[in-house]
């Protein structure tokens, strides 16, 4: 698993982090954190690698505010908190990231690899027109194309929500 995914998943934090050593650092982390996973047992290992590598990112990320704010608080002021969000905004993020993959397959395979390269591999468009020989143009048009077919689906589930009283269905 870390072979096939290392390199991507250094570039997909590394985005989010700026740093490629801290990038490098919880990529690290993520595999160890999972070392003893059963891959074979979750239906979506990949998604189940990316969702725990932004959880490490997030925990790193409050840690280093903790600390910052340890520096500048006086003990009495502070306040413990839950770093773990609320069940409901977990459940909330798991449907909207079931809708995101079912929008996606519903793209032209052209489309949906040409989304994946620019958004999840960090490919720039210029590198994807190379390998996909076709015109940064239509790079544009799918990545554009792909953004909106995943917002609409995405609108379309705050309506029905809305329509049955905030319950998404």
């Amino acid at each position: 698993m870390a072979i096939r995914y290392y390199d991507r998943l250094v570039r997909f934090l590394k985005r989010r982090s700026h740093s490629m050593e801290d990038a490098a650092d919880l990529a690290q982390d993520t595999f160890a954190r999972l070392s003893s996973t059963d891959f074979r047992q979750i239906n979506k290992p990949e998604s189940f690698l990316f969702t725990t590598a932004l959880n490490l990112l997030r925990d790193h990320a409050r840690s280093a505010q903790a600390r910052h704010a340890a520096f500048t608080v006086p003990v009495e002021e502070t306040q413990l908190v839950c770093p773990a969000p609320h069940a409901e905004r977990v459940l909330d993020g798991e449907q909207r990231m079931r809708v995101v993959e079912a929008a996606l397959l519903e793209l032209s395979p052209k489309c949906r690899a040409v989304f994946v390269l620019f958004h999840f591999d960090g490919l720039s468009q210029r590198d994807i027109a190379d390998q996909l020989r076709i015109s940064v143009s239509m790079v544009e048009k799918y990545v554009k194309q792909a953004v909106n077919h995943c917002e609409k689906r995405l609108a379309e589930l705050h309506v029905e929500a809305a329509d049955n009283g905030g319950c998404a269905p």
